[in-house]
């Protein structure tokens, strides 16, 4: 019994002194308990580690900045040369004056040489202009009689292609033919008439030109003429030099 008693105060006593920890119990010679208290495993502490990445490093390379100037050396101004752009800038009115050479038939037996005369006022590609044609035999030509004649024809032309060296031109005119038979008066008639032509245009500077045309025009005499029997359709051909300001 007192055996009994001295166990359980030594299970009591180790109960209350270490509560938490585990107690082992070993039986020796009789009257004897002894006691053991293991040791108590203690895990290590978790420690949490948080790691970054390591920074990126970027190596940035700047090169300095060079400004170079180059200049450029302006070759010496030379002469004009055509055609340039500011001498195909035609002026909004100009005013041509010139003459020529051609021929006048109607196609009786062949031409009677002219001497031509060109006085006109351009607006633009429009043209108002007078434009003779004097032929000192015609009517050897145009007519069973001899003598001479010429044509003054009042004309409306339009060139083409403004700007250019090259331009064709189309006019209408309403014409004065006067006639002059040897050995008769004088007589005078109307008709009406259509050229057609290129000319070439070259350029002196923005305000003036050379103009050179080559035209042929059909003519026809509308009213009788008196003391000459002259055919009725005439043309007239030939080349102008004309300058224009």
């Amino acid at each position: 019994m007192n055996r009994l008693a001295m166990c359980l105060a030594a299970v009591s006593l180790v109960a209350v002194a270490a509560p938490a920890q585990a107690i082992e119990l070993y039986a020796t010679s009789p009257g004897r308990v002894v006691v053991t208290t293991p040791a108590v495993y203690v895990p290590p502490p978790r420690v949490l580690v948080l790691s970054q990445p390591p920074p990126v490093l970027r190596a940035v390379y700047t090169s300095p900045v060079v400004t170079t100037t180059t200049v450029v050396a302006e070759p010496a101004a030379d002469a004009p040369s055509h055609p340039q752009e500011q001498e195909r800038r035609d002026p909004t009115a100009s005013v041509f004056i010139g003459g020529g050479y051609g021929g006048m038939t109607g196609f009786r037996s062949g031409a009677a040489s002219t001497y031509r005369l060109h006085v006109g006022l351009g607006l633009g590609a429009t043209e108002l202009g007078l434009r003779a044609s004097i032929a000192n035999r015609a009517l050897d030509e145009l007519s069973t009689a001899s003598g001479g004649a010429w044509v003054l024809s009042a004309e409306v032309a339009h060139r083409f292609l403004q700007g250019s060296t090259v331009r064709p031109v189309l006019g209408a005119s309403f014409d004065r033919w006067q006639i002059e038979p040897d050995g008769a008066e004088s007589a005078g008639a109307f008709g009406l008439g259509a050229r057609g032509g290129v000319e070439i245009h070259y350029h002196l500077n923005p305000n003036a030109a050379l103009v050179f045309g080559v035209d042929v025009a059909y003519h026809r005499i509308l009213s009788a003429v008196d003391n000459a029997s002259v055919l009725p359709n005439v043309l007239t051909f030939g080349a102008t030099a004309d300058i224009r300001l």
